[in-house]
């Protein structure tokens, strides 16, 4: 049973690093089907004014976080994505070494055709090996799919 606590509004619900590989960006450019130069081709990327090939900016959100909600909230199941609000500060380079930190920010309620619909958001930082605040996500779910 789903249990609304409020007090677990900005609590930590997951951390986890990720090395940025090469090969990951690539892949990621791949799937995407992004054809802009500075995404494959470091000498391209050195024209534009970047150090090595970038990876495009929704590569942070690729991967996602787990779990959900806090295990204190009771809730086991699945969630369905409810959109995202995405604030990109730095560009990812290979060989980059990423912490996400993702915390619950706000939980609601809409009550709907279908029923009521429990509603968590999640705000996660994303900072490099040096720091440097990467991106801000603010993710909606609703609870329950």
């Amino acid at each position: 049973m789903l249990r609304w606590d409020r007090t677990l509004l900005g609590q930590e619900v997951s951390r986890f690093t990720q090395h940025v590989t090469r090969a990951m960006m690539l892949e990621y450019v791949g799937i995407l089907g992004v054809r802009d130069p500075i995404h494959t081709d470091p000498q391209a990327a050195q024209a534009r004014g970047y150090r090595d090939i970038i990876a495009p900016a929704t590569f942070i959100i690729w991967r996602g976080t787990y779990p959900i909600v806090p295990p204190e909230m009771g809730f086991t199941g699945t969630g369905i994505n409810a959109g995202y609000a995405c604030e990109f500060v730095h560009v990812v380079y290979p060989d980059d070494v990423l912490t996400y930190t993702t915390c619950l920010v706000d939980m609601y309620e809409k009550t709907g055709r279908s029923g009521t619909m429990p509603f968590v958001v999640r705000e996660t930082h994303v900072t490099n090996q040096h720091g440097e605040t990467i991106a801000v996500v603010r993710n909606t779910f609703i609870l329950g799919w």
